[in-house]
């Protein structure tokens, strides 16, 4: 039988419930926003996009509560400016 990791944060940025979900087992990094997916990540993006604002303490593979959440922050904060929503295009 699969043995699901997932570890999950949710918060509320600018009135949104957004998530960050990540399975240790898989490696495999999703955001969602209001339920809906909006960015999702595998190995070796999934990693490198929990260091770029954790730091290496883990390399990416094992994120805290809190790694999760400043990636959550950071991306939402990607997705509201200008470039960042010319890149969804």
């Amino acid at each position: 039988m699969l043995r699901t990791d997932l570890r999950r944060v949710t918060a509320q940025v600018d009135g949104m419930l957004v998530c960050a979900e990540y399975s240790e087992q898989t490696g495999q990094l999703c955001l969602r926003q209001d339920g809906t997916l909006v960015r999702e990540w595998f190995p070796p993006h999934s990693w490198t996009a929990i260091a770029s604002v954790a730091g290496a303490r883990h390399w990416g593979t094992r994120p805290t509560d809190d790694d999760l959440l400043a990636l959550l922050r950071n991306e939402m904060t990607l997705l509201r400016t200008p470039q960042g929503n010319a890149s969804q295009k």
